[in-house]
């Protein structure tokens, strides 16, 4: 292996470590908006990591709580059960027998 190469690839203790490792990198790259290269996250301190992973996963926790309550809000307006189904339209939906043109395979 080239010395060059080592130099850029940190020495890693175990599979477990460089998996948790890469999950760190792709997910700040990822979610984080374009503000860090993998080439700054790799370099990056584990501590400095850590914070930026737990910052956006608040920021993530916020969005879907408003996300959330906006869902509620318009469930809400659209409840069904406040909709007052006149009688003749309740009994013409009983009345109403669907009949295929379709001939069934054999």
């Amino acid at each position: 292996m080239d010395d060059t190469y080592r130099k850029l690839i940190p020495m890693l203790p175990g599979p477990e470590y460089r998996a948790a490792f890469m999950t760190e990198c792709f997910e700040l790259t990822y979610h984080g908006g374009g503000g860090f290269s993998w080439s700054e996250v790799w370099e990056m301190p584990v501590s400095h990591r850590r914070f930026n992973i737990k910052k956006i996963k608040e920021h993530l926790q916020k969005v879907q709580e408003l996300r959330d309550q906006q869902n509620q809000v318009v469930t809400e307006k659209t409840d069904m059960s406040k909709f007052k189904i006149p009688d003749h339209v309740k009994q013409a939906s009983k009345d109403f027998e669907f009949v295929s043109k379709v001939k069934p395979k054999k």
